[in-house]
């Protein structure tokens, strides 16, 4: 508790305003940009010349000077490095001389620049040396610290990592975001092979760990005047670029936070007119809806326009097929500036998929902003739109099917605790027993597979220990010894038998799932005396489910084309699909349906679980202890939906637009709770 009010008193700190000297027009490619296309554009932006390696020693007389003259030192408060005289060299403890450490460390990097003065800084060679290559993060339990406890190295105690990692001051955690922010901008398309921990080949390029942490640090510890001097003197070096996100710290949340669909709009750059949303070239999927003995029905989703610095009326057009239309066809800058809310209808006159395209132009737009639409009318069996959908529960509904007595549901959500796919083994038999595997009975390596049992004896090999606490999937590719053989191959996991694959006819590639077993399993591929077998593949592969299935589902509904789904949870997005049956007979499984629940916080509790704190300063709600994966919601009083955050460690942060009232909901399997937070601005 007095660290959590530590850590809110050190907010209140008042931080003096400062401003960098940014050239004119260096940023406006990116004006208007937002996500991935903002990241991308700002990586062409600060593209640099290569200064050297050594020319850095240089360099750093410009860029990390203190005002007393010495070496600006963010490993160590207890140096007193003097320019040149004091180069590493040898050292033999603290103090005793300064190198040029990588932040992000060389050996991660592969090809790119290891001479980069935005990410390479000057530091003391004895603490640097004890950093090693571990990455940045928060230590549980210290096993070096350096003079006055000004850095640390330990074990992690930051959500998602378990490894050993170098935690640097309080004072410089913000200095090092922005370089994490900087590296994996300028560098993002090489991202994905860096060896090292932290950074990933997706947007925004940063492992989800550290992506939450450099946020916190971010929102902990503003830009500095030491951080805009030193930007500044790395542009007018020989690298010649800048780190954007100390030139505009608000670029943090643009691309790394909640605001990643927001257009980049400077208050000091030109304002050049520019649509938040819709995003150009998304996709509106209305989905199916059933034709009536008429004919007659239709459907209408709403989407939201909002723009920023428009100076005119936006004209809205629908082309491509008669059966959509909108309402309103125009709306005036202002409404677009608040954000306005259209409707799409579609009203199809006979059955099957349709298309259309949603024209935005005017108000100032350098060009057009086109969507499509698309939805589909049926006549036989389908599952529809849902009905009467709230933050907890919705009506699911299909078409009658001619044959069926009796329909199953299933509903579902994507899985958000997904592990990447990862392969345990991919096994050539071709090539003999595996090194590592045993084997009993009879076995034989053959030209194209490994033959398994004799006329008389049993075959058997068997996996060295594998990890299979969790599910897996086993693909498995065998083969009969003779036709006449009647062969199967039986599957075991620790001596348990677990599925039997019946090659007898001839070649077969058959999936297997495997249900959590232990740590230390092994697997094994059996055929019995005279049902002899040819092994030629195996692949086992563990993760990488993207779907969680509902509690409760699939289940049997009865006859009848609607079933209130009850359960779920607000402002998130669930599946369902309907199977038909006649008896135990499955018929057709049909389309499926995408639904959004709303968010109404009037259904919620009241106040947080105890040990959860929720307060506001400086434009954001803190949220600190919240459990890891539940999902925080931030509403204005009237029920807008302003900011969304998944929770990934201790504190997460959500800024908001203006000071006032809010109301903070907290979501997970524990419950629902909601409470109301003042925020200053």
């Amino acid at each position: 508790m007095q660290k959590r009010l530590a850590a809110i008193i050190s907010l209140l700190i008042v931080v003096a305003t400062v401003s960098a000297e940014i050239p004119q027009g260096y940023y406006d490619s990116a004006i208007g940009k937002s996500g991935n296309d903002l990241q991308k554009t700002l990586a062409e932006i600060i593209n640099h010349s290569d200064p050297g390696y050594d020319k850095l020693w240089s360099i750093y007389k410009n860029t990390d000077r203190r005002p007393d003259g010495t070496v600006w030192d963010m490993y160590s408060n207890s140096s007193n490095f003097t320019f040149g005289s004091d180069q590493c060299g040898n050292y033999n403890g603290e103090g005793d001389c300064y190198n040029r450490e990588h932040s992000i460390p060389k050996s991660w990097r592969g090809g790119s620049k290891y001479s980069d003065v935005h990410i390479v800084v000057p530091t003391d060679g004895y603490v640097n040396n004890r950093r090693s290559n571990y990455p940045f993060g928060e230590v549980n339990s210290s096993s070096y610290v350096s003079d006055n406890n000004f850095s640390k190295l330990g074990t992690c105690k930051t959500p998602g990592y378990s490894g050993t990692v170098f935690e640097p001051n309080d004072e410089y955690k913000g200095d090092f975001a922005r370089i994490y922010f900087y590296a994996a901008t300028r560098y993002y398309a090489e991202c994905g092979s860096w060896s090292g921990d932290g950074f990933s080949g997706s947007f925004p390029y940063l492992d989800e760990w550290v992506r939450a942490m450099m946020l916190r640090w971010h929102q902990l510890d503003p830009v500095s005047e030491k951080e805009i001097d030193r930007n500044d003197a790395v542009y007018a070096s020989q690298q010649g670029n800048r780190n954007p996100f100390v030139d505009y710290p608000e670029l943090v949340d643009l691309i790394f936070g909640t605001q990643t669909t927001t257009p980049f709009t400077p208050g000091d750059a030109p304002q050049v007119a520019v649509l938040e949303s819709p995003v150009a070239d998304e996709t509106v999927d209305m989905g199916a809806i059933a034709m009536g003995a008429s004919g007659e029905v239709s459907v209408t989703n709403n989407i939201v326009v909002k723009g920023h610095n428009l100076s005119g009326t936006l004209v809205l057009q629908l082309s491509g097929n008669e059966f959509f239309s909108i309402t309103p066809t125009a709306i005036t800058a202002d409404e677009a500036h608040k954000g306005k809310s259209v409707g799409i209808t579609y009203a199809p006159k006979q059955s099957g998929s349709h298309d259309a395209r949603l024209t935005i132009s005017g108000g100032g737009l350098s060009q057009s902003v086109t969507i499509h639409v698309v939805a589909s009318a049926v006549e036989s069996f389908a599952a529809v739109n849902a009905t009467d959908v709230c933050d907890q529960s919705f009506q699911a509904n299909w078409t009658r099917h001619t044959h069926a007595t009796d329909y199953e549901l299933a509903v579902w959500s994507d899985n958000e605790n997904a592990m990447p796919e990862r392969t345990l083994f991919d096994i050539d038999f071709a090539q003999g027993v595996p090194s590592g595997w045993s084997k009993t009975g009879y076995t034989a390596k053959e030209s194209n597979a490994l033959r398994l049992a004799s006329g008389s004896q049993n075959g058997v090999v068997t996996s060295p220990s594998i990890d299979m606490s969790a599910a897996s999937k086993l693909i498995v590719t065998c083969s009969p010894y003779k036709t006449s053989d009647n062969s199967i191959l039986y599957v075991m996991v620790d001596n348990r038998e677990v599925a039997q694959i019946d090659c007898a006819s001839g070649q077969v590639t058959q999936g297997v799932t495997i249900e959590p077993a232990t740590s230390q399993s092994t697997i094994s591929f059996k055929a019995e005396k005279s049902h002899r077998v040819y092994l030629q593949k195996a692949q086992l592969v563990v993760g990488g489910s993207t779907s969680a299935m509902l509690d409760g589902y699939p289940c049997r509904v009865g006859n009848v084309l609607s079933y209130k789904v009850e359960g779920v949870i607000p402002n998130k997005e669930y599946y369902y699909a309907v199977t038909a049956y006649n008896g135990n007979a499955k018929l057709e499984l049909s389309n499926t349906i995408v639904v959004s629940t709303t968010s109404d916080v009037e259904h919620i509790e009241s106040g947080v679980p105890q040990g959860v704190y929720v307060y506001g300063y400086d434009g954001a709600v803190y949220i600190d202890e919240a459990p890891v994966n539940a999902s925080v919601y931030c509403y204005t009083l009237d029920g807008r939906l302003c900011a969304t955050r998944t929770i990934h460690s201790h504190r997460e942060v959500l800024p908001v637009q203006r000071g006032g009232v809010y109301i903070v909901q907290i979501v997970s399997p524990q419950g629902c709770y909601a409470t109301r937070v003042m925020v200053g601005q």
